[in-house]
This record gives C-alpha cells, structure tokens and sequence, in this order.
C-alpha cells in the first residue's frame, strides 16, 4: 500500500462499524502492509480497541462518539461554521472541487463527511488535495483534538488525517487557513 492507499484504509476504519464490516483479521493484513509509513503505531493502537469489542459494542461507542456530541463529530464543516448558510456555501465549494477533480459524488452523505473526504484525499491530484484540506484541515484538527482530550481511541486515526500528518504522496505542503465562521 501507498499512502494514498492509507487514507482509503482510514476511511474504511472511520465508518460505521455494522455486521458485515471487515472482520478485525482483514484489517490486519491490511494495515501489516502499511509498515513503511510514519505513525502507523496509531493504527496497531486503534485495531487493538477494536480486537476487544463486539460489533455491538463498538456501534454503541461509534454513535457516542460521533452522533451524540456537538464537537466531535465526522461531518468537519459543521465544527467550524456556526452559519448554516456558510456552511452551505462551504459545501458547495467542496463539492464542486470534487466534480472539477473527477469525482462524482453519488452518496448520500455531505461531500464534508469524514470518510467521504479522506476517500477523496486518496484518488485526488495534489492540487485538489490543497484545495480540500485548506477548506478542512482547521476541522479535522480541532477533531482530532476533541477526541485527544477525551482519550478517544478515534484520536489515534484522526492525527493521521490531519493536514500536518497527511501523507506527502498526497500533498507536500498544506496551508490549513484559518476558522471559517
């Protein structure tokens, strides 16, 4: 795997966990071929929690985590504009970065949903890339520091989703801007 590979394995790990997912020995041998990457500790960590939990449990603290806070959730816009027509503007902008780099977004999920986004990330050119995460990387980082200060076992996939720890075969250097409300 490349790192852009990793990105649509972080996407995979920050989905709602439901029977059928991946079993924990599946995602083994595919973090396993991710050892040449920095950080990847942080995926042996997160595929340790989920080694503990049945599919169950790990749903119930899924929905705990994401659905039920105001700061911690996967839909990264939201964290950082209050304005709802902001955001709507916000929005569209992503969106139209997807359609510009290709993508076509057939889901039913925001074009600013966690997964969506990182699955974008892993098949986009490095311009589009830039353009994304100076939209996002504010979010993604204060996520990430939501789920640090709660000890959430999430932190240890968010750090490698952060604009500063985003893999360089993605973008080489990346200007998060600033908030956005």
């Amino acid at each position: 795997m490349i790192a852009k590979e990793m990105l649509q394995f972080l996407s995979i790990l920050l989905q709602y966990p439901k029977s059928g997912w991946l079993e924990i020995n599946q995602l083994r041998i595919l973090a396993s071929k991710l050892e040449h990457l920095p950080k990847k500790e942080n995926i042996d960590t997160f595929l340790d929690y989920l080694d503990h939990r049945s599919c169950e449990e790990l749903a119930a603290e899924y929905v705990d985590t994401f659905d039920f806070s105001e700061h911690c959730n996967l839909y990264i816009t939201s964290l950082l504009c209050p304005d709802d027509r902001k955001r709507g503007q916000v929005l569209a902008d992503l969106k139209a970065i997807y359609l510009q780099a290709g993508l076509e977004v057939d889901t039913e999920e925001l074009p600013d949903y966690l997964p969506l986004l990182l699955e974008f990330l892993a098949i986009a050119n490095q311009e589009s890339c830039k353009q994304v995460l100076e939209i996002v990387g504010p979010g993604m980082e204060k996520l990430w520091q939501q789920l640090k200060e709660k000890h959430n076992p999430y932190a240890a996939l968010l750090e490698l989703c952060i604009p500063s720890t985003v893999p360089a075969a993605c973008v080489e250097t990346v200007h998060t801007g600033g908030d956005l409300s």
